[in-house]
């Protein structure tokens, strides 16, 4: 190749590819937990105080999942299009808040001392999966932006 030529731009996938499928990949995620925990004896019970308690399986730990990862996935959508030159950091600094209050609830949750160690892992397993995807540089809409 001579110094007049240029390489063909490497082709990527979609950004809404990636995040779907980090989206899908943390349900799945948290759901296993459910069941992982589950099968190794951890009673997944959980109830808020005053309230019947429910199951805490798959099918709730990858509802409640694909529901926040959702909106996360919208609110960054939105910054990219109207902010797009600070939506990565103002998406981690939105995550890391919800991130922060999502860690409140399994302490009061009536639950056994392992369901709550449990709830408290699938937050962490979700947002080690979500974050690093949602959280990513768009040099595109960056240089755009500028």
């Amino acid at each position: 190749m001579s110094d007049t030529e240029t390489a063909a731009p490497a082709k990527t996938a979609p950004v809404w590819r990636a995040r779907l499928i980090a989206l899908v990949a943390a349900a799945v995620a948290a759901g296993l937990t459910a069941v992982i925990a589950a099968a190794v004896g951890v009673e997944m019970k959980a109830a808020n105080p005053g309230q019947d308690p429910i199951e805490v399986g798959f099918i709730a730990g990858a509802f409640m999942t694909l529901l926040a990862g959702g909106l996360g996935w919208i609110a960054r959508a939105v910054l990219d299009r109207f902010a797009p030159r600070k939506a990565r950091l103002v998406w981690l600094i939105g995550a890391a808040a919800v991130f922060a209050v999502e860690m409140v609830p399994p302490f009061y949750t009536e639950a056994t001392t392992g369901t709550r160690i449990v709830l408290i892992l699938m937050h962490v397993v979700v947002a080690a999966v979500l974050v690093p995807v949602f959280g990513r540089r768009r040099p595109d809409l960056e240089a755009r932006a500028a």
